[in-house]
């Protein structure tokens, strides 16, 4: 009988020291926010292939990453639940973004010609990753905007490329901030406009100061 209790007592002990060990080092995931945050953001940008004056491409692939400054930079009010399950206020300091997808020409054109992609280029699918800096940290948030029946570059001497398309675009959310109700991505370029001699081309581009994130 000792020896069944002994044995019985060392199997309590290893499975505790099993269940502390395998719980070590497992991170709870960041909690979901919601509410509204809005920052200014910086960075650069690239097409695949590059915009040209007279385009030929059918394809037209773009990506972008940008930060905001690390001190106010965002404006936000924003609640997450804790570990308590209580409501506690976000502070966002910083936000991180990147993107991904491509353009796509309304009716014929090539989306790599400066007409077509300043007058007439609506969003295939662009996926955008936004990874905050909060005190708590939150989950990160993604959009997928899909479609557009407008144009989304405009400018008088630089084109601005925006997001989600004035008419039509779907926009799917997910993590933080989600649902989200037409979430702005504003990007500031350095792409010349409008289309003259000389034009480009451009395989790259700036996000220039005074482009915007909002959300929701």
């Amino acid at each position: 009988m000792k020896r069944t209790l002994l044995t019985l007592s060392a199997l309590l002990v290893l499975s505790a020291t099993l269940f502390t060990v395998v719980g070590t080092g497992v991170a709870e995931a960041a909690p979901v926010a919601s509410g509204s945050v809005a920052c200014t953001v910086t960075g650069k940008g690239a097409f695949t292939p590059a915009l040209t004056l007279t385009g030929g491409s059918s394809s037209l692939g773009i990506n972008f990453g940008a930060v905001s400054p690390t001190s106010g930079g965002c404006f936000s009010s924003a609640t997450a639940p804790n570990s308590a399950g209580l409501t506690v206020p976000v502070t966002i300091t910083a936000v991180s973004i990147t993107g991904t997808g491509s353009l796509v020409p309304i009716g014929s054109g090539s989306p790599n010609k400066c007409a077509v992609f300043r007058a007439a280029d609506t969003i295939g699918v662009i996926k955008v990753k936004y990874t905050w800096t909060s005190t708590p940290a939150i989950a990160p948030t993604v959009v997928t905007f899909t479609g557009g029946t407008t144009h989304i570059v405009s400018g008088a001497t630089l084109d601005n490329i925006v997001l989600p398309a004035a008419t039509g675009t779907t926009e799917v959310t997910t993590g933080s901030f989600a649902p989200a109700v037409h979430p702005l991505v504003g990007l500031k370029t350095s792409i010349a406009a409008p289309c003259a001699a000389g034009w480009g081309p451009y395989p790259a581009f700036t996000i220039n100061t005074g482009s915007l994130i909002t959300l929701p």
